[in-house]
């Protein structure tokens, strides 16, 4: 007997980044790179990950380890584009609060 192909088992729910470059599964929320602010995003929620595609591509994916309600998840890199435009950003905002050390020496600097 062939092998059947693998079962990709998820609920995909299409919605809207919001302005803060972040997208809501299961009453979480789930960071998206800035170009995709005030976008429409398909966001695809496995049992383990979270995924989010725009155009067609994947643009994030972050394991889902937030089962709590009201939980955010920000992945920081989503947010460098940001910086350019907004380099206070690094020394208050919140995707910046969990960085690699070299990025907090220089977020102490500022």
């Amino acid at each position: 007997m062939p092998m059947p192909t693998a079962f990709d088992g998820y609920v995909e729910i299409f919605t809207r980044a919001s302005s803060t470059c972040l997208v809501t599964a299961d009453r979480n929320q789930y960071s998206v790179p800035c170009q995709h602010a005030n976008q429409p995003v398909s966001v695809r929620q496995y049992a383990w990950r979270v995924e989010a595609y725009a155009n067609g591509a994947r643009v994030a994916a972050h394991d889902r380890l937030l089962f709590e309600k009201g939980k955010v998840r920000y992945e920081w890199q989503h947010y460098l584009t940001l910086l350019e435009r907004k380099p206070g950003a690094l020394r208050n905002g919140a995707p910046f609060r969990e960085l690699p050390q070299p990025l907090r020496r220089l977020q102490s600097a500022c």
